[in-house]
């Protein structure tokens, strides 16, 4: 298997786009909505969940940090752009922002008591990468992790991209392959949308 995988796309690594990317999350219209629903769906997906630290990789420039700051004591931030954790960084001086792969972590066993892995997952199209990545980040969590997957639905299945929609079963399937245990899925809008948060414990 081949694991030094490019999760981040080209236009991220240079330090306009990734300003842009920031400024374009944060905008209002359509997608401020879909933003609202996907941290709406995580809010639900952490409600029940207690630490002292989290790692969110892709932290990105850190869309989900100020949510996670919220329940967590430590929050630990990883990415393989540094132009997105510039941004990061500059946000707020006090943010731990590391430069490193998602398949080779830089961080011991059980480093953290979660791990949040937000948008990166339904990048994937192949099942030998999507373990990987479970695998990985499961590696450094003490309790589990939370994942952002894109899950076929009724209304909502994508077939003909890189992002495409991986039916629940499926995903399960893989989730158990990684040694940890699906408890509870969160959608951002079931079942218009496939955007869905998966809460998965260790075994």
């Amino acid at each position: 298997m081949t694991n030094t995988v490019n999760t981040k796309p080209e236009r991220y690594r240079k330090p306009d786009n990734a300003q842009k990317y920031d400024t374009k999350i944060k905008t209002a219209g359509l997608r401020n909505i879909s933003h609202f629903l996907e941290l709406s769906a995580l809010k639900r997906a952490l409600a029940n969940i207690r630490g002292n630290s989290v790692l969110d990789a892709p932290c990105g420039t850190g869309r989900i940090d100020l949510l996670l700051r919220e329940r967590f004591p430590k929050v630990v931030g990883l990415d393989s752009s540094e132009a997105m954790l510039a941004v990061y960084r500059e946000m707020d001086n006090t943010r731990a922002g590391f430069l490193g792969d998602i398949f080779r972590l830089p961080f011991q066993q059980d480093s953290f008591d979660w791990v949040v892995c937000h948008r990166l997952f339904h990048h994937f199209n192949t099942d030998e990468l999507r373990l990987s990545l479970l695998k990985s980040i499961a590696q450094v969590s003490k309790n589990g992790i939370v994942f952002y997957s894109w899950v076929k639905t009724p209304l909502a299945h994508r077939e003909s991209s890189r992002r495409v929609t991986v039916n629940l079963h499926h995903i399960e399937k893989l989730i158990n392959e990684a040694g940890l245990v699906l408890e509870s899925v969160h959608y951002a809008f079931w079942p218009f949308q496939p955007k869905a948060m998966m809460v998965c414990r260790k075994r």
